[in-house]
Order: structure tokens, then C-alpha cells, then sequence
């Protein structure tokens, strides 16, 4: 109620020990800390705040920001830094904050009185200083290495994803990548961006069944959503809107036939042990078209994982319940099933 919308642009106040507070939270897998202000103190239990998957995703999008130009200039060998800046309504606060090593760096700058200066903006005041202080540091620490190198968290998964969408990629997404991924947790669907179209070659659009050889051939096009096209049309880079016909609404409809699950059962009841539950598997399974390359599983809009056509995935459930299955292959077909899970003692 105080802030409003600008809440979600960081727009709340903080003090530099706060800053500092959270970024270490994310050094210590989620766990929050009371500073402490002598090295012999003692640190105390700590309060779990995230996830050490989550944190551990966060820091390492925030190694990928790319310091200020010549900021790495005459540096033997580069420091990871997990750092980010930040600029205050009005122009009244440049920040930079970070983790490199064992240590949390948090640089201000501005007025004590709160007055605004248009220079005060953080990629430009407050980041060449914060590299500087890494740089001495490393300078007079040369064994200083990224912060206590930690395993990768058992719950963190790599996906393969089409990097316009950042959805899982079908055969028609032309960039790909990988990316962090919390199963169950992190949002995640197939794209739907990338779409073929049946087009007729000597007018340019889209044309219905039946295709003739000669002139109609299939090309793939952009499908955005139309808020990301006024975001696009104001970037100045807007995208070719795809070919329509009126007289032929399916013409992106994808040929083939639909994966249609084999496994879990239709109608059965799975049970699973009281105490055993993260022990229990459920196989998955669905015969799919010769022309599809993956399957997609999805427990009601928890991406479960990615098994390959005539190969099983198991899957534990967390909870007893109803569940709705899906699964969708490479192209976007897709087949769904209700399962229920129950407890046994």
C-alpha cells in the first residue's frame, strides 16, 4: 500500500547493511544471517529464506552480467562476480552490489540530503568503483578464488530450451540453450512461439489442405503474443506478422498423429506406502509418431522431464492426490490422462 506498483521495480528502501545481508544470503544457499561485526564473533544458526536451488540459480545469472567496459583491463585471470546495479527513482541513488570470493561488496553513492543528480546512475557511478575494489583485492589476494565452491544442488536439473521463448524447444526453434531448471518449481511449457505454415509460393499466403507439391511448401513462422508485439513494435524491432487466410484457419495445424500415453493406465489407482513416498516411482511412458524426437511430461503445470519416444521416464510423486498428466512431443501434440495416487499403510 505504501509503494505500490514500483515495489516490483525495487523501488522499497533499504540501508547498505540490509543490501549486504542479502546478498550473502544468496552466498549461503538461502540462508539468512545477522552481520557480524568482529571476526571472532560467532555466527548464529541463520533463518532458511530460499531455497539453496533457487540461490543458487539466482547468483549464477547474476555471474553472467558483464562488467562495465575496461572494468577487466590488465587482469590476469578474471574473478567470477555475481553483481548487479541498481538506480533509484529520480536519480537519487546509484548502486552496485555483488559476491566475488568470500566476500559481500555493496557500493552508494549519492547525497546525504537525498537531492537528486542525474549522474547518479549505478552501471555508470557506482560500478566502475565496485570493480576497482575487486580488482585491489585480487590484486593483494592472489589466491582469492569464487566464494567456497559448493556441489550443484541435488534438485537443480540443466534443460534444453529455444532461447526466444525460453520454453522447451520444438523441431522448428531455430536457437537453443541450456538453463537452470528446479523441477516442479520453475514455470516451464513447450513453445509455441515458432509455428509452420503451409504457404502458397506464388502468392505468399497461407493455404488449405489439400497441398499441392508445386507451389505450397511449409515455412516456419513467429508467433508472439500481441503484448510482446507492442513491446517489440516499441524496441523498434517489430516482427513479420504470419501469413492469414481466412478461408483456411488450420493452416498452421500440425500433420501426424498425437503421443498417446500407454503408461500410467487408464482408470488405475496408484499407492504408495505411508513414510515411502519419495521412494515410490510411477512409470511413464507413450508410443508417438515416427516423426517426433522428445516427449515433454507435465504433472498438471509442474514440468515432471523429457524422455525420448519408446523410452520410460519415472516419476515420484510428492503428495497423494489427483493428478492430470500430460505429455506433448517436439511438434506440440499432446495427450492427457487423469491419475490418482493414494496413501497405504
Amino acid at each position: 500500500q505504501h509503494y505500490g506498483l514500483a515495489l516490483v521495480l525495487g523501488g522499497g528502501d533499504v540501508t547498505m547493511q540490509e543490501m549486504a545481508k542479502l546478498y550473502a544470503l544468496l552466498a549461503n544457499r538461502g540462508v539468512l544471517h545477522r552481520l557480524r561485526w568482529r571476526a571472532d564473533a560467532r555466527p548464529g544458526q541463520g533463518t532458511p529464506m530460499l531455497s539453496a536451488a533457487a540461490s543458487y540459480m539466482v547468483l549464477n545469472v547474476l555471474q553472467h552480467n558483464p562488467p562495465p567496459e575496461g572494468a577487466s583491463v590488465g587482469q590476469p585471470a578474471r574473478l567470477p562476480v555475481a553483481w548487479k546495479t541498481g538506480t533509484s527513482s529520480a536519480f537519487r541513488d546509484a548502486w552496485s552490489a555483488g559476491v566475488f570470493g568470500p566476500y559481500v561488496l555493496v557500493v552508494w553513492v549519492g547525497n546525504f540530503d537525498g537531492s537528486s543528480n542525474p549522474a547518479l546512475v549505478g552501471g555508470e557511478a557506482a560500478a566502475p568503483l565496485f570493480f576497482n575494489i575487486v580488482h585491489a583485492l585480487k590484486a593483494t589476494r592472489p589466491a582469492l578464488r569464487v566464494y567456497p565452491p559448493q556441489p550443484v544442488p541435488a534438485r537443480l536439473r540443466r534443460v534444453s530450451v529455444c532461447l526466444s521463448s525460453g520454453a522447451l524447444p520444438t523441431v522448428w526453434c531455430p536457437r537453443r540453450g541450456e538453463t537452470w531448471f528446479i523441477p516442479g518449481v520453475s514455470p516451464i511449457k513447450v513453445d509455441t512461439v515458432y509455428r509452420p505454415v503451409m504457404i502458397d509460393t506464388r502468392s505468399g499466403k497461407a493455404v488449405c489442405p489439400p497441398y499441392d507439391p508445386r507451389y505450397d511448401k511449409q515455412q516456419v513462422f513467429e508467433f508472439w503474443p500481441t503484448d510482446l508485439q507492442q513491446v517489440f513494435r516499441a524496441a523498434g524491432i517489430p516482427r513479420r506478422a504470419p501469413p492469414q487466410n481466412p478461408a483456411c484457419p488450420y493452416a498452421e495445424a500440425v500433420a501426424g498423429q498425437a503421443p498417446r500415453i500407454t503408461s500410467p493406465l487408464l482408470g488405475a489407482v496408484y499407492s504408495l506406502r505411508v513414510g515411502q513416498q519419495m521412494q515410490g516411482e510411477i512409470a511413464l511412458s507413450a508410443t508417438a509418431d515416427a516423426d517426433a524426437r522428445a516427449l515433454y511430461w507435465f504433472a498438471g503445470r509442474s514440468y515432471i522431464g523429457r524422455s525420448l519416444p519408446g523410452h520410460t521416464l519415472f516419476w515420484r510423486p510428492r503428495v497423494a492426490g489427483d493428478y492430470t498428466l500430460r505429455v506433448v512431443d517436439d511438434h506440440g501434440r499432446a495427450d492427457v490422462r487423469a491419475l490418482r495416487v493414494a496413501l497405504v499403510h
